[in-house]
């Protein structure tokens, strides 16, 4: 990002073919950053997003695996970007990894990745979407072994608050009207073009107090064309 080198990461004996952000078993990654809280970003990490996002797809046959390779290669090496959302995609299954950092002098990153539903879609846009989400459901949640207990020792949740735990409370704590109005405005719109039926709210994003937040996933009014996903791609403030 500086220009300068910081370190190598050696190539494996063989690593899959790219085009942009999609590999020759069809795994393609996109993202969006979230920032997140400040002091977890790590500037020894020898990774940023990009040449991370890079190096999993070179190294993943499936979305899966492309997840476990962002964890054990931000463990190895180091993670030194800021909060990222990041959809994954293979042929047969679409996933959205919320990863960040644990700070100076840590390598490694927590993160929860949430399988997105057959006929189902999900937007993300600089902002943190994934709050609560069930422990013991490995078909279609994954997340860091230490996910919670990192948020408690570091002050970001407390169990005793009896409530859930939630990534984005923890981690993205940032949820001021400016943030609802710049991200949240795009989910918004997204949802509301893909299921006119299900009226979506606009107080959320609209910073309305107490407003509901937006669902992670939605079901479209009806399948969705490759021009109509194109068409949501273009969509704009105006």
């Amino acid at each position: 990002e500086d220009g300068q080198s910081h370190g190598q990461i050696p190539a494996l004996p063989h690593e899959f073919g790219t085009v942009g952000l999609i590999n020759e078993h069809q795994v393609s990654i996109g993202e969006t950053t979230t920032g997140g809280r400040e002091e977890l970003q790590n500037p020894q990490g020898l990774l940023s997003y990009d040449p991370l996002m890079l190096l999993a797809l070179r190294r993943s046959s499936s979305a899966r695996e492309a997840i476990r390779q962002i964890d054990q290669l931000c463990s190895t090496y180091g993670y030194k970007s800021t909060g990222e959302s990041l959809s994954i995609a293979d042929k047969k299954e679409v996933w959205l990894m919320e990863i960040i950092g644990k700070g100076p002098g840590n390598k490694g990153i927590v993160w929860v990745a949430a399988r997105v539903p057959d006929g189902y879609l999900s937007a993300h846009a600089n902002m943190s979407r994934i709050t609560t989400f069930p422990l013991h459901d490995p078909e279609n949640w994954l997340y860091s072994p230490d996910v919670i207990d990192f948020a408690v020792a570091r002050g970001f949740y407390k169990k005793e608050s009896g409530k859930p735990f939630s990534f984005r409370d923890a981690y993205h704590p940032d949820q001021s009207v400016v943030s609802r109005r710049v991200c949240g405005t795009r989910v918004w719109s997204i949802y509301r073009r893909s299921a006119p039926s299900q009226s979506f709210s606009d107080d959320f994003h609209r910073g309305v107090s107490g407003a509901e937040d937006y669902p992670l996933f939605i079901k479209p009014d009806k399948k969705l064309s490759a021009a109509d996903v194109m068409s949501l791609m273009r969509d704009h403030y105006e």
